[in-house]
């Protein structure tokens, strides 16, 4: 954890959530969305965060989008990755989205930041997530359009990030609902071979 300053000057424990959007262009395109000519972040709060286990997924709202996280270290490279939800209320966000309005809403909810386990950083990886074991995504860091540091150095152009900060790095195509009785299960892969699953009962 980064030491900060909240606004009355009180030194405490935090990081951010950083969050690429539409670095998959067939995630994009699945969603009809345009794909940006450069990155696009957003910020999901700390108090969001969970581990898998269980999520909830409020009457059928709720949609997965399976991510590589990276922790950064001291020169912001990342240093550590874990497997990723970032769980969307999509009827909100579309909603918002047609009011040209945030989507703080649809994104921020309590327990829609889902990270896993952390293992050392290999730009190699790959992951996938099945529901009910059908794989339903996969996707590697080569696939994006942008590197891993591209994207940080895009977004410390202009961002306060810090050692300790997360960046969800975007998701591949294949989101979809959940519903509940699901059973979801994230798998990190190196040279072929699973290296961590994570797994989580829809509720």
């Amino acid at each position: 954890m980064t030491l900060r300053f909240d606004v009355l000057g009180t030194l405490r424990d935090s990081m951010d959530v950083w969050c690429a959007i539409r670095t998959y262009p067939k995630h994009a395109e699945e969603l009809g969305n345009p794909i940006p000519q450069e990155p696009v972040f957003f910020l999901k709060s700390t108090s969001s965060v969970v581990s898998f286990g269980q999520i909830d997924t409020c009457g059928g709202d709720v949609h997965h989008e399976v991510e590589l996280v990276l922790k950064l270290g001291d020169d912001l490279m990342p240093t550590e990755m874990a497997l990723g939800l970032d769980l969307t209320k999509r009827s909100v966000q579309d909603r918002l989205k047609a009011g040209g309005l945030p989507w703080a809403e649809a994104k921020a909810f309590a327990g829609s930041t889902v990270i896993g386990d952390w293992v050392k950083y290999n730009p190699n990886a790959e992951y996938g997530l099945k529901i009910n074991g059908n794989e339903v995504q996969r996707g590697s860091l080569v696939e994006m359009s942008w590197t891993p540091r591209e994207l940080i150095d895009k977004l410390s152009n202009w961002a306060p990030i810090m050692k300790g900060d997360v960046l969800f790095t975007g998701t591949p195509a294949g989101v979809g609902p959940l519903v509940a009785g699901d059973a979801v299960t994230a798998s990190l892969y190196l040279d072929g071979a699973c290296i961590d699953t994570q797994s989580a009962d829809c509720v």
